[in-house]
């Protein structure tokens, strides 16, 4: 009976791993997409990816969020560039005793888009 409990946990516990990859991804592509339109401030970007994540996961708090942009040009960032958002929280974890846990619960998205529209020059953060 301990195996089949042991293999019940697991597959919950990886479960609800692979669903805040699968959320992660969904986050970053979404962020990215939004600032490939309009940037804004790196505070209320920040401050919407962690409302995001701690609706899928509760540690929006512990979350490293990254906006970069690729440049044509070394000083400006125009129309045609890339930017990318990389997203990385720890997934919901639930202890279960002799279950490893696939990167230590550590979910970790990154995602890209052409930069469409330029109204203020958008910082990196």
């Amino acid at each position: 009976m301990l195996p089949v409990i042991a293999l019940l946990f697991g597959a919950i516990q990886y479960g609800l791993y692979f669903w805040a990859y699968q959320g992660g991804n969904d986050i970053a592509r979404d962020a990215a997409r939004s600032v490939a339109v309009d940037p804004g401030d790196c505070a209320s970007f920040r401050a919407d990816i962690t409302d995001q994540i701690n609706g899928l996961a509760g540690s929006g708090g512990d979350a490293v969020i990254t906006r970069t942009y690729q440049r044509t040009d070394p000083t400006l960032v125009a129309a045609g560039d890339r930017v990318r958002v990389t997203v990385q929280f720890k997934s919901v974890d639930l202890h279960f005793p002799f279950v490893p846990f696939i990167n230590s619960g550590l979910v970790t998205a990154r995602a890209m888009a052409r930069v469409e529209n330029v109204k203020t020059q958008p910082q990196d953060c």
